[in-house]
């Protein structure tokens, strides 16, 4: 191409730029079609719309207006309070009974641990009573074995003793009619000492007359009252007769003048041989061992 060609071509000399055209014909393009539409817009609603523009309410429209829903929340607010003291009081109430509760729970606790101390100490006692108890039903058990055995000694025993006391009683008498018959032996001796052999035999028959049962009782009764023992004497001149004294017989010549005396008879007899004199050592042997 020549020089001259080329200042022919648009954008070579003074005019818009070759690159520039395309976009400012989609500018006006943009432009047309946005007016194009408004126009038939307008046309299809009839024309211009009309705006209205709302006035400032009064007071009392404002409070007409805004009343129902007022009442509504007040209606709603008192029911919330209510609500709410009944929430309160129920509240109050339960704390109440949780404080006391738990007042009760320590208490309980408090009595709980006492009541178990209480119980261990009262299962030691029992436990300790139960040793006890067994320790002393064995030793019942053994005192009622040995109680059996002893009844049976004494059984025994009893036995011997009547045996025993029938033949202490038998020496006793035995023994009391052997000194009574040494006293009255002694007897004729003492009064009877001088004279033929018949005079002597008629003295002692006078004299063993004159001792008899009562003075041989009175002389028993000394013995077993364990005083001293009776014995026999003869009354001196102007001697008075001792208190207990008790004459033979004062009408007879044999016997005039001599007196047996005795002992207190008031006195009580003692209930063993070992409580009279001259009669120790006469018991006779059981043949029983000793008993401890």
């Amino acid at each position: 191409m020549s020089e001259e060609d080329q200042d022919d071509m648009p954008g070579r000399s003074g005019g818009l730029p070759a690159w520039l055209l395309p976009i400012v014909t989609s500018g006006v393009a943009l432009v047309v079609g946005l007016s194009v539409g408004t126009l038939g817009t307008w046309l299809l609603l009839g024309g211009p719309a009309t705006v209205e523009v709302p006035r400032e309410l009064t007071q009392a429209e404002l409070e007409a207006a805004c009343a129902p829903f007022v009442e509504v929340a007040s209606t709603e607010l008192a029911v919330a309070r209510e609500k709410v003291d009944v929430l309160r009081s129920e509240v109050a109430r339960k704390e109440a009974q949780i404080a006391d509760m738990e007042a009760e729970m320590k208490q309980r606790n408090e009595r709980g641990a006492a009541f178990a101390s209480e119980f261990n100490r009262m299962k030691t006692e029992l436990e300790d009573l139960r040793a006890r108890l067994t320790q002393a039903e064995a030793e019942k058990a053994a005192l009622v074995e040995e109680l059996q055995r002893t009844v049976e000694q004494l059984e025994q025993t009893e036995v011997a003793l009547e045996r025993q006391t029938e033949l202490t009683d038998i020496a006793r008498d035995d023994a009391l009619a052997n000194k009574w018959s040494s006293f009255v032996n002694d007897a004729q001796l003492e009064i009877c000492e001088k004279g033929n052999r018949n005079k002597l035999g008629k003295c002692r028959e006078t004299v063993v007359a004159k001792l008899d049962a009562s003075m041989r009782d009175r002389y028993q009764h000394c013995i077993r009252a364990g005083q001293e023992a009776p014995v026999m004497r003869e009354l001196a001149k102007d001697e008075v007769m001792p208190r207990f004294g008790k004459a033979l017989d004062e009408e007879d010549k044999v016997t005039k003048g001599w007196y047996l005396l005795l002992c207190d008879p008031t006195l009580p007899e003692a209930d063993g041989l070992a409580d009279l004199p001259g009669l120790r050592g006469t018991e006779p042997s059981s043949g029983l061992p000793d008993l401890e």
